[in-house]
């Protein structure tokens, strides 16, 4: 993402689109996340790293990305300063002034909407933070006399639908964030919630969490994409790797969302989103891929097996 602020690329980051294969996975197979920090090659910038702190009960979000960090947790409401920033039929959160530009877009839905109010509230306290934050930057350079071209600086934020099945929705948002520098940055999050609000995530569906089935069909979508897009499929020159002490690939700092399917009323697969830096270097840009779910449907927990099938079409 380049920083000539074209609205094309700020609102929408290309897409890559992969079909996972189905994958056999043998008896044995057992797969180790390191959780642990690992250095790496290439950091993200703090802005596309920071994230809220929450607390076990309450969730406020100043960083996108966190919608679901804390399923079910009970939000703070959005300030009233920035609350008013909304649409009346929630669609749209707009602000701007010398020191911001802030835009955000949501599917249309009452203003008491159990799957969209999150979001829309996530937005906003995100809006809070950042508009806080811009302020007192630009008053500090003000103060000192500092001339800076950073002015205003700019968050565009879109959400959709990407799938819905029996009483689950599935959305996917990504965020373009510029505060000077050489680049805006980007960023994506996901929500999935039953239609009364209740969070679930993929974890939830799935017997035994993030099962080897799932990471061999990341993995292997993951590298086709690379392959197709920088001709290796490499991080940082290493070979991808996605388990183990060993791993570059970080399953769990991937966002993952429900896909469409060519069968009505199903899910056809799962949509898997790594942020820039997430699985390379920034000039590659975020990486969006598709595990179909016939590469996971032995593992799906029995109340949710009906919910999937068909194919999945690519990002």
């Amino acid at each position: 993402m380049s920083d000539d602020k074209e609205s094309s690329n700020k609102r929408k980051v290309a897409a890559g689109g992969l079909v996972g294969a189905a994958v056999a996975i043998g008896a044995a197979l057992f797969v180790v996340f390191n959780s642990a920090n690992q250095a790496k090659k290439g950091e993200a910038p703090a802005e596309a790293t920071q994230a809220a702190t929450p607390d076990d009960t309450t969730v406020q979000t100043a960083q996108f990305g966190q919608t679901d960090a804390t399923p079910n947790a009970s939000q703070t409401p959005p300030p009233a300063d920035v609350a008013s920033t909304l649409s009346a039929d929630g669609p749209a959160i707009n602000f701007s002034d010398e020191t911001l530009t802030f835009e955000a877009t949501f599917p249309p839905g009452p203003a008491n909407d159990p799957v969209l109010t999150p979001i829309r509230n996530d937005a906003l306290n995100f809006l809070a933070a950042r508009k806080a934050e811009a302020r007192s930057t630009y008053d500090e350079f003000k103060k000192e006399g500092v001339g800076s071209p950073m002015w205003p600086w700019e968050v565009m934020i879109g959400w959709d639908y990407t799938a819905k099945a029996g009483d689950i929705i599935s959305l996917a948002g990504s965020a373009y964030s510029f505060s000077g520098g050489a680049h805006g940055n980007t960023q994506f999050d996901t929500h999935i919630a039953r239609t009364n609000g209740t969070v679930v995530q993929v974890t939830d569906m799935l017997q035994g969490g993030i099962t080897p089935a799932l990471v061999i069909g990341i993995c292997e979508a993951l590298k086709a994409e690379k392959v197709k897009r920088i001709g290796t499929a490499t991080v940082y020159d290493d070979p991808v790797n996605c388990a183990g002490p060993d791993a570059n690939v970080k399953i769990e700092a991937a966002k993952l969302a429900l896909a469409p399917s060519s069968e009505t009323g199903k899910f056809g697969g799962i949509q898997v989103y790594w942020n820039p830096y997430d699985v390379g270097p920034y000039v590659e840009g975020p990486y969006e891929i598709v595990v179909q779910q016939e590469v996971f449907a032995m593992d799906l927990k029995a109340e949710f097996k009906s919910l999937f099938g068909g194919t999945a079409p690519p990002l």
